[in-house]
């Protein structure tokens, strides 16, 4: 089954705040969504795993809340996601507008990042899908010439991506670090763009969670026409995915002696298990908050939703 992660354990786990208090007039109030169209927000692109993640959890979310409401997914890409949370955070706070939200987004805020103006321990936490272990991966193509990671540290890497920011940018950043690496680094690429760059020759190679390239190159995968270099799980889940192209791809915290950067790893390895997280704007009701919060974990134990996740997100989701 699903393991979906609720509002309150994952508002102590990444903000560390209390408990909210009903009153027992909020718990009076019954939501109803028929007829409404809802507004989900996305800080990324169109075509890549947070996109699918957010679609896919659209749909189920829409045949389980009550009315059977249409969800409509805006992409707001850009900005390190700032522009897509400043729109989120203040809308009115009646449900029609919910947001996906990733560790990034949350993090903004307290690291100052500019423009950064919006409060996440405001928004109302619906909770998340795990995803499981973190599987991000070091891919170059065969025809970059890159076939091990001395040939990485022996001459400059072009490494595509989507933004400064973006998570796999951040990991890209870190591998390089701890490797050793020289990368050039080309960004503004949306995910289809990036696997073209990738054939045209453009870009070397990316960092990308092994399951999405999997489920988005499927060839390239089952002919290893792509050097899997190094992931950012950690030793004791290895693979990153099962799969020959990833039986001896290592683990980045093997090499180095750092406890900064064996912390960094540790972390991001923590945070990646939890999808796009699901909020409301600061301000919504709790009865809208709880509606949504159910149909999330009735969704979860729907198989339909677990064959669509499969499908479009391209991994099993996790069990616990």
């Amino acid at each position: 089954m699903f393991r979906i992660v609720l509002s309150t354990i994952m508002l102590l786990a990444c903000l560390n705040v209390g408990l909210p208090v009903l009153s027992s007039t909020d718990e009076a109030v019954a939501a109803d969504f028929k007829g409404q169209t809802i507004t989900m927000i996305l800080g990324t692109r169109p075509g890549g795993r947070r996109d699918r993640i957010a679609r896919t959890i659209a749909k189920h979310l829409a045949a389980n809340l009550p009315g059977n409401p249409t969800i409509l997914v805006q992409n707001i890409p850009g900005g390190k996601g700032i522009p897509a949370q400043l729109k989120f955070s203040k809308p009115r706070a009646d449900g029609s507008v919910i947001g996906i939200v990733v560790s990034s987004d949350m993090e903004a805020p307290y690291f100052g990042a500019p423009g950064a103006t919006y409060k996440p321990r405001e928004y109302k936490w619906v909770g998340s899908v795990r995803t499981g272990k973190q599987r991000n991966v070091l891919f170059t193509t065969k025809k970059s010439g890159f076939k091990t990671i001395d040939d990485l540290r022996s001459r400059e890497v072009a490494l595509g991506g989507q933004g400064v920011g973006h998570r796999s940018y951040l990991y890209g950043r870190l591998m390089a670090e701890v490797l050793g690496l020289k990368v050039r680094w080309v960004l503004g690429y949306s995910t289809p763009e990036m696997y073209l760059a990738m054939e045209k020759g453009e870009i070397d190679g990316r960092v990308n969670d092994s399951a999405s390239f999997k489920r988005d190159r499927p060839d390239w995968v089952e002919k290893q026409e792509v050097v899997a270099h190094v992931a950012m799980t950690l030793p004791e889940n290895l693979p990153p995915i099962p799969g020959p192209l990833f039986a001896k791809t290592p683990a980045l915290i093997t090499f180095t002696d750092k406890e900064i950067h064996k912390n960094l790893i540790r972390k991001m390895n923590a945070t990646s298990r939890l999808g796009g997280s699901v909020a409301l704007p600061p301000g919504t009701p709790e009865p809208v908050r709880a509606a949504y919060e159910k149909a999330l974990v009735t969704a979860g134990k729907d198989p339909k939703f677990k064959k669509d996740w499969e499908k479009f997100v391209g991994i099993r989701p996790y069990a616990g």
